[in-house]
């Protein structure tokens, strides 16, 4: 079972049980969201914030832990989106936690290199930098919608995004 959807008037809930029922998910909430008549652009930038949490759930929560479920439920509350995601992953609070963007260097400046520079192990050099990039992803989130609440226990993690449908 990838991806199961429930409907009521007021909200629509998605249980995913990984990250391949993504793309069915998308094409779900790209209907509701154009139901509810938003723009393009937020439906772009929630679908771009829904695609980064859902996937970090599934290849960081639960990558000690093996399968588990991401459900997202969405809400129309008046001028704004409400949308919960949950899952059952170890607790990781994106709003407290998240790394600082980086996109190299070791305090997340761009490396320095020029041409003369000697390379003995060019793998070595691309792994460095692959571990020093980080966190743009939660950024992105956090950038691209109005508000951005996380609550989480030793049972999971809930993620709320409120965006203003206007």
């Amino acid at each position: 079972m990838r991806s199961v959807m429930k409907t009521t008037e007021q909200s629509h809930k998605w249980v995913l049980t990984d990250v391949s029922g993504l793309t069915d998910f998308s094409a779900d909430f790209r209907n509701y969201c154009e139901e509810k008549q938003l723009d393009e652009g937020k439906i772009f930038e929630l679908e771009l914030s829904l695609e980064e949490l859902i996937v970090n759930s599934f290849t960081h929560g639960y990558k000690n832990v093996g399968a588990g479920t991401v459900t997202i439920e969405v809400e129309d509350i008046g001028s704004d989106i409400k949308i919960s995601l949950q899952d059952k992953a170890p607790p990781f609070d994106l709003v407290r936690q998240a790394p600082a963007p980086r996109l190299g260097g070791e305090d997340g400046e761009p490396e320095s290199g020029g041409e003369d520079e000697a390379v003995s192990d060019p793998g070595a050099e691309l792994e460095e930098k692959e571990e020093k990039v980080g966190g743009l992803g939660i950024h992105l989130v956090k950038s691209l919608n109005d508000r951005v609440e996380y609550y989480g226990s030793k049972d999971g993690n809930i993620v709320v995004i409120i965006k203003s449908k206007l």
